[in-house]
């Protein structure tokens, strides 16, 4: 298929990264004036951070889903193709879709985040339930939702299994376990069993942290299960190895993978430099190619897709929604400064702003009926006060886009299909 008329910048990914580089394209004065596109393969985006609140149906699913089509569709100079990312040609600049259409840009911006998935080594790793992309949160949802539901009167609950014991693991555990105080209409509260093959809770963090999520998922009724190994994975539950080497089969209704994330699997056909983990490989200035004399100073990427590579080595990430909105605006900024060149300047002499690694950042943990807040050795124990807190910032965050759309005369409308 024939490309479609080329745009200013070609965006793909709309989630937290993408649509945030929309948004601070739209502040400025020449930003507005940029003809954009961007490409996803959803018209609303769940709210990640609080995912595992919205699992449980703890918060109304409508309520905690940005309708990010909504945000650019009336923006005469936007549009919003829903579709699928299947390859790029470094020649033409074109991204290809899934369904064979092809969408050219001047700058393209690579924001394709990453998956929570397991490692495709794992035996039975089809079973294992997902929640971060919209079709797995919608199968995981339905599958809670028939397991707890409308169930006989003194059956015994469902026991359900997370795999992981990171931020993801510890705050899906919490919320399963929480079922047994506020749940939806019909569900009966599952038995919960936590799963890490290491010797604490939330390694990413301080060791008070850890010890303190062990002991409030504890006080919460989930069985902690430390120095464990998955072995395989099955329909009707999982082959542990423990320490001592000893292997059980542990019976459940379902497994949650909560062990980690890998690069979106599309990375492999962009053609884009990519780390030895898959992940795509940018410069401080988030350029794909960030030599002396760039080749290509016009593709960028940011966001859960990328590693940046410079200095002594890669930079470490948090890889959280706030690291995404901070490398949006260095792109856009960047974005600009390059469209501002006039033809007779070379290309890529623009002074370009490097992204600013924030080695720490308060980390706030919802854990149940219980939060913390966790920075640098310090680890607070808030109470419910966090998980106020959270949904208080996913109200802001959602405002922020409503607000940018109205001061760049966009009007809510219906999202364009591919």
């Amino acid at each position: 298929m024939s490309a479609d008329p080329p745009c200013d910048v070609l965006i793909l990914g709309a989630s937290f990264a993408g649509i945030e580089l929309y948004h601070q394209l739209r502040r400025s004065r020449a930003g507005r004036k940029l003809n954009i596109t961007l490409v996803d393969r959803q018209a609303a985006h769940g709210y990640i951070p609080l995912c595992q609140e919205r699992l449980v149906e703890r918060l109304p699913l409508d309520r905690s889903a940005l309708p990010t089509a909504r945000s650019v569709v009336g923006d005469p100079r936007a549009r919003y193709v829903l579709g699928e990312v299947a390859g790029f040609d470094l020649d033409t600049y074109e991204a290809v879709l899934t369904t064979g259409e092809r969408l050219h840009g001047r700058f393209v911006v690579v924001a394709l985040g990453s998956v929570l998935a397991p490692p495709p080594g794992l035996p039975g790793h089809e079973h294992l339930l997902g929640y971060k992309l919209a079709d797995e949160f919608e199968a995981s949802h339905a599958r809670l939702a028939a397991l707890l539901g409308g169930r006989p009167v003194g059956e015994p609950a469902p026991h359900f299994v997370v795999i992981g014991g990171g931020v993801s693991g510890v705050e899906l555990a919490g919320e399963l376990a929480h079922l047994a105080r506020v749940r939806p209409a019909g569900w009966v509260a599952p038995r919960v069993t936590l799963i890490d093959g290491g010797d604490r809770l939330l390694r990413g963090l301080c060791a008070r942290a850890g010890r303190q999520s062990l002991r409030q998922l504890q006080a919460q009724g989930v069985v902690v299960r430390m120095s464990t190994r998955v072995l395989r994975v099955d329909a009707d539950g999982l082959e542990l190895q423990t320490r001592g080497g000893a292997s059980e089969h542990l019976p459940c209704a379902g497994t949650f993978w909560a062990g980690g994330v890998r690069p979106n699997p599309v990375l492999t056909r962009l053609g884009l430099p990519r780390t030895a983990l898959g992940y795509l490989e940018v410069g401080p200035t988030l350029q794909c190619f960030p030599t002396i004399e760039p080749t290509h100073p016009e593709i960028f990427a940011c966001g859960d897709a990328v590693r940046v590579v410079g200095g002594t080595g890669e930079w470490p990430t948090m890889q959280r929604a706030i690291e995404c909105l901070w490398q949006a605006k260095v792109v856009a900024h960047n974005v600009l400064a390059l469209a501002a060149l006039g033809p007779d300047v070379p290309r890529g002499r623009a002074v370009l702003r490097p992204h600013v690694l924030r080695a720490d950042f308060p980390y706030g943990v919802s854990i149940g009926a219980h939060s913390l807040i966790a920075y640098g050795p310090l680890s607070v124990d808030l109470r419910g006060l966090g998980v106020w807190f959270r949904r208080f910032l996913m109200r802001q965050y959602f405002a922020r886009y409503r607000r940018g759309s109205a001061a760049a005369g966009v009007s809510p409308g219906v999202a364009a299909s591919s």
